[in-house]
């Protein structure tokens, strides 16, 4: 799994697939959106891989992942945006399989898989809001399309307003809309997306779900393991099923508490979170990570998410 594809929503379904008790109601459902993002994400890799390969076109090219662009009250969600003096697009990636049926009258979407009917969100639709966000915050035109990544997908009724692609033709598609000639400063449009701020939906997900902090399993968590909850011993993290040892595997954890509920931490919580007792050994180990904040017993979780990244990169290989 790309890190670049990782982002907090997909590491939020993956703290809870591991740390969910099977038994808590939202495990079924967890676990599903979860393979469905794995598989979006899997896409958006593929589409941008393949891209950053084969696209022809002079000059720099931007590509930006997982953008969250201003739109009337919210905002609009974007799977994979390029940004190119010449060409601006939004890419709607789908990574599916089956038969696809676009209803442009009734602005409707269905699929159909060994000969079950799906009723699914329209991409059409998504990608018609995606694509008018981008240019009413940009101010310029803004192209769309919708990339099939799977092999296995076939569109049998077209949309009507955006064109539907194979990822494999994506590259001569985006070559063909280009103009010839520099249209935009393309280095100044991605520099006004890339200071749009980080959107982070985990806590409204979470409330959906049900899920609070005491719906989890608390502790460290083995690497290898994985379900297992570390011990410290010897002023390291041990585990008695595998032998695994570590002095800052308490980092992880830190970091899976900041994605689904913030960088605020209560010291109380975090006897919980880490499962330690001793206050003095709590403070060691918050010491350089998770220091204390100007509010009485609160904690500041420093961010790093590339901890969270190599932790589940290895298990979502």
């Amino acid at each position: 799994m790309g890190r670049c594809c990782m982002n907090d929503f997909l590491l939020a379904g993956m703290i809870a697939a591991e740390r969910l008790p099977a038994a808590h109601e939202a495990k079924s459902a967890v676990l599903s959106e979860l393979r469905n993002a794995l598989a979006g994400a899997s896409g958006e890799q593929r589409t941008a891989a393949l891209l950053k390969r084969e696209l022809d076109l002079p000059g720099d090219t931007a590509f930006l992942h997982d953008v969250h662009v201003p739109y009337k009250d919210g905002t609009a969600q974007i799977d994979l945006l390029l940004v190119h003096a010449e060409v601006v697009c939004v890419l709607e990636v789908k990574n599916m399989v089956g038969e696809f049926y676009f209803d442009s009258v009734n602005f409707q979407f269905h699929r159909i898989v060994d000969g079950r009917r799906e009723g699914m969100r329209n991409p059409e639709a998504q990608l018609h809001r995606a694509v008018r966000a981008v240019s009413g915050f940009l101010g310029v035109p803004v192209h769309g399309v919708i990339v099939l990544a799977s092999r296995s997908g076939k569109v049998v009724e077209a949309p009507k307003q955006y064109p539907v692609i194979s990822l494999d033709y994506l590259p001569f598609h985006l070559e063909q809309l280009a103009k010839g000639s520099k249209l935009f400063d393309s280095a100044v449009l991605a520099a006004k997306l890339e200071s749009l701020p980080a959107r982070n939906s985990s806590r409204h997900w979470l409330e959906r779900h049900n899920i609070t902090f005491d719906s989890l399993r608390h502790g460290v968590s083995c690497p290898t393991c994985r379900c297992c909850p570390l011990v410290w011993q010897e002023r390291k993290w041990n585990c008695g099923v595998c032998g695994f040892t570590s002095r800052d595997a308490h980092e992880v954890a830190l970091q899976e508490y900041a994605v689904l509920f913030g960088c605020e931490l209560d010291t109380k919580l975090a006897y919980r979170l880490l499962g330690v007792e001793d206050k003095y050994i709590l403070y060691r180990l918050l010491e350089k990570t998770a220091p204390r904040s100007e509010k009485r017993g609160k904690r500041r979780i420093v961010e790093n998410r590339e901890l969270l990244h190599a932790y589940f990169g290895r298990v979502y290989r």
